[in-house]
């Protein structure tokens, strides 16, 4: 087992916290007969025990693939059994994202005369304005931006790095923030952009209590995270009529299957966006 974490997270670039979510998900099966027919009752059991949801025990599986797989690959398993259980089927939720109008209301209305307030706000413009995961942002350092090509280095799952673009709202953000962020007493020396309090990386949990805040002093009525963030961006992006090619890429998502779930959008925007680019559609309301 340690053998194998250690190859997710040294050969497979895996992050540490997804590396001990594997782990976790495996620990049950430590001192489990290794036989197709003891990992599946014990999976049986360990569902019916705990009543996992269809998409927890497909994360399971997932880790119990990946572990199999490399029982095989590396001598430890005569046979590849990483195919022998199908994941369950599930449908995914539509994913949690906010109206063009209330993403004005937030970051137009975000109060950045409140300590660490051009921080924040720069957060919110980096999460709504490149759609970044909360992790990637809290990740950049200075040296990740390139201010001639308005251009951001992210380094994303599995140590992938991509390129993505910023625009004159993460501009203005970044000029107001980063003369505070000099003059800070508190920051060391660190060249992560977002410092935290005591000079630091801003944290995930950090970032995602300054998004909830965020909702809630700007008066959206309604809490968020971070991540409901990176779904608008990649909403309004489609709705705009962005080939999905191309969010993929900025998405950072290593498959397209990933990126296909932002086209579950309600109907009545879909009815809008057919309104508006099919050539039939707009002569009908002629």
């Amino acid at each position: 087992m340690n053998e194998w974490v250690q190859y997710l997270r040294v050969e497979r670039g895996l992050r540490a916290a997804t590396c001990e979510a594997y782990a976790r998900d495996m620990a049950p099966f430590i001192g489990e007969a290794l036989t197709r027919t003891a990992l599946e009752a014990k999976l049986a059991l360990l569902s019916k025990m705990q009543e996992w949801q269809t998409i927890t025990l497909a994360r399971k599986l997932a880790s119990l693939r990946s572990l199999l797989r490399y029982l095989y690959d590396f001598g430890y398993l005569s046979e590849d059994w990483s195919n022998f259980w199908e994941n369950p089927r599930f449908w995914r939720k539509v994913p949690t994202y906010l109206t063009p109008e209330e993403v004005r209301q937030l970051l137009d209305n975000y109060p950045t005369e409140r300590r660490h307030g051009w921080r924040n706000k720069l957060l919110l413009e980096l999460l709504y304005g490149s759609g970044l995961r909360v992790s990637e942002a809290c990740a950049l350092t200075l040296e990740d931006i390139d201010a001639s090509q308005q251009m951001l280095m992210i380094r994303g799952k599995g140590g992938k790095v991509r390129w993505v673009p910023y625009g004159r709202s993460v501009e203005a953000a970044l000029q107001a923030y980063l003369p505070l962020r000099t003059a800070s007493p508190n920051k060391r020396e660190s060249n992560y952009l977002l410092l935290s309090q005591k000079g630091g990386a801003l944290t995930r949990v950090q970032a995602f209590m300054i998004v909830r805040e965020a909702a809630h002093l700007t008066g959206l009525g309604r809490p968020i995270s971070p991540h409901a963030l990176r779904h608008s961006y990649a909403t309004h992006l489609l709705l705009a009529g962005m080939d999905i090619a191309y969010l993929q890429r900025l998405l950072g998502h290593a498959s397209l299957t990933t990126t296909q779930h932002y086209l579950q959008i309600l109907p009545e925007e879909l009815s809008q966006v057919v309104l508006r680019f099919h050539p039939r559609a707009r002569e009908a309301l002629k």
